[in-house]
Formats: structure tokens, C-alpha cells, sequence
């Protein structure tokens, strides 16, 4: 009988503690969502072949802090989610001038400069130059980082599930 209330004095004990780390836990579980959000963005302009220098695919970041840009390729600025009633909220952002401009999209315009071997070198003033899209027209968006936020929802539910179902099994195996 006193095998039996000791093991169960155990789970108790163990149950105890999984809720004091619960703020933990959720923190990790958002960094990581914001993680595989930021992943998925970088994929998704990889794939589409967007990139030239790799600076858009990798200034998308997930956290609170506003990064420089350039400033390195890690995809968590090390900032933690913060809690605004119920919900938690991190942020994926890419924080390049013409991000905003190749997420959603552009009017058509003249750029001045000239080419250099597989490069374009921008210099104002200079007479010659490059039409960016269709004469008077738009240049469609890419939406890459709602893209890669829809996917990441679709699939959240289930790996958040999984991440809290290994933490809850390695930590109710410890205390036996």
C-alpha cells in the first residue's frame, strides 16, 4: 500500500513541477513557431528564386528586437514573446528598405544605372538606365512572409502538440 501512495506522491510532485515551468515551456514553443515561420520564408524565397545576394532570404527574423539589416543570418534575436491577455505574440519580420516592396508589390518605374558583368549598379543622375516592370504598370508581390505564416498555422496544431507531448513525457520520466 505504501509503494502505491508513494508513486503517486511522485506523480504529484512531478505534475508540480510541469506547472511551475509552464511559462518556460510556452516561451520555447513560441520561439521555435516563430522559428519554423521564419524557416519556411526563407524557403519559400529560395524556391521561388528571388535572391541575388541571399540579403532579402536572410534578414527575416522572429522576436521583439528590431534587427539591423545585414546584421547576421540567426533567425531568433534572442528577445523573449510577450503575453498580451490571453494570446503570446512574437514577431517574424524582415527589415530590409525594399522588403515591404517585394512582399506586397510596386508601381513599374525607371531605375538609372548601368550593368556590371550579372550586377546592376544604381547611380542617380546617370543617363542610362533600366525600366523595373511593365512600362506604367505594377509589379506583383511576392507575399512571402504571409505565405510562410499561413503555413505555419496550418500545421501549428499539431506540432505544437507533439512539442508539449515529448516535454510532459520527459518530465513525468524523471522523477521515476
Amino acid at each position: 500500500m505504501s509503494m502505491e501512495v508513494s508513486g503517486l506522491r511522485q506523480l504529484r510532485d512531478n505534475l508540480e513541477r510541469l506547472g511551475d515551468k509552464a511559462p518556460e515551456v510556452m516561451e520555447e514553443i513560441l520561439i521555435g513557431e516563430g522559428v519554423y515561420a521564419v524557416g519556411q520564408a526563407r524557403k519559400i524565397v529560395t524556391n521561388a528564386g528571388v535572391v541575388n545576394t541571399g540579403a532579402y532570404r536572410y534578414n527575416f527574423h522572429t522576436g521583439t528586437k528590431t534587427r539591423p539589416a545585414y546584421s547576421s543570418a540567426r533567425m531568433h534575436d534572442g528577445s523573449k514573446p510577450r503575453k498580451q491577455g490571453k494570446t503570446w505574440i512574437i514577431d517574424v519580420y524582415n527589415n530590409l528598405d525594399y522588403a515591404s516592396f517585394l512582399e506586397m508589390g510596386f508601381r513599374s518605374h525607371f531605375v538609372p544605372g548601368h550593368w556590371e558583368g550579372k550586377t546592376f549598379v544604381y547611380e542617380p543622375g546617370f543617363p542610362g538606365g533600366m525600366y523595373v516592370g511593365p512600362y506604367g504598370g505594377y509589379v506583383e508581390g511576392i507575399w512571402t512572409l504571409r505565405t510562410a505564416m499561413r503555413r505555419t498555422e496550418m500545421t501549428q496544431k499539431s506540432r505544437i502538440q507533439r512539442k508539449f507531448e515529448r516535454y510532459i513525457k520527459e518530465e513525468l520520466e524523471k522523477g521515476l
